[in-house]
């Protein structure tokens, strides 16, 4: 499968929640950040972004009862080649293509573990006269509220995603040969998953399935957020209460990285961007690394 995709960044995550009113005291007030106001017309979806502009969307149930799951957006440079190409990638559950109120235009595919996908323009591609209340709920007219967080914990961008696989071969007819996203050595010990990176240095990390599952279920699924400073977060999250499960710890590229959980479970990774740009690891086609000739 030829790599005909052009990938750029990524552009948000979706972050299934419970109830805005919690996700909110967690997202805006500990981790810092902005909520802003909605381009779609789902009641239940919460826009917020980094320091960057990159978004994370927290997203309560559409029924109410059913918690939905998470997904990653990529940015891509011609969206009708996209489009294209994933129609007729055979890859599962591919949606209609959609177009938002400030012009980004969106479609969701499935990959062959079911990470749900989606792939669309840069936003705000046209002006919008939408502003967003306290909780993000959003309307057409009014007057926007921004709610500035007290947090110390400074989101410059998105550092990463991790999605959980079952065959790294397979998945990798979909990151590097139909997405062509480049691989590269890791830089963790093992070889339980393999890093992807796109051109502005954000990786798709691919995980094994674990050897067992701990007491909080399977971890393989998380976002990280990249901080300006990993000891300031740090203390930060001691004083919010949050539990910190693990880290500071330190990868093989200068990457440092420490782990919560937030309301609703899900896995946030807060890390540091390591520098991996002269490492002396090699990977092979599937991510799998060694060092000095010797698979890790």
């Amino acid at each position: 499968m030829p790599g005909i995709i052009n990938i750029k960044t990524i552009n948000h995550v979706g972050i299934p929640i419970w109830d805005r009113r919690v996700a909110l005291k967690f997202y805006r007030d500990i981790l810092g950040l902005r909520v802003i106001p909605s381009m779609v017309d789902s009641p239940n979806i919460v826009w917020t972004k980094t320091l960057d502009g990159t978004m994370i969307h927290l997203i309560e149930p559409s029924d109410g009862e059913n918690l939905g799951n998470p997904h990653a957006a990529f940015e891509v440079e011609d969206f009708d080649a996209a489009v294209e190409a994933l129609r007729t990638s055979g890859y599962p559950e591919i949606s209609d293509a959609g177009e938002r109120h400030d012009g980004q235009k969106c479609i969701f595919i499935n990959d062959n573990d079911g990470n749900r996908l989606e792939f669309a323009t840069a936003s705000g591609l046209r002006p919008s006269t939408r502003v967003a209340d306290a909780l993000g709920y959003t309307t057409e007219s009014g007057t926007n509220a921004v709610v500035n967080s007290p947090s110390k914990i400074k989101i410059l961008t998105i550092n990463h995603i991790g999605l959980p696989i079952s065959d790294r071969a397979e998945c990798m007819g979909m990151y590097r040969d139909l997405l062509n996203i480049n691989v590269i050595p890791h830089q963790i010990d093992g070889n339980s998953l393999s890093w992807t990176e796109m051109p502005d240095g954000s990786m798709v990390h691919v995980i094994d399935p674990p050897k067992s599952i701990g007491s909080r279920g399977d971890g393989r699924q998380h976002v990280a957020f990249e901080v300006i400073d990993i000891e300031a977060s740090a203390e930060a999250l001691i004083e919010a209460d949050v539990e910190i499960v693990e880290g500071i710890g330190t990868r093989h590229d200068g990457q440092r990285f420490l782990f919560i959980y937030d309301p609703d479970g899900n896995r946030i990774e807060l890390a540091t961007r390591g520098d991996h740009s002269n490492t002396k690891r090699t990977a092979d086609a599937n991510g799998y690394t060694s060092e000095n000739g010797v698979l890790l």
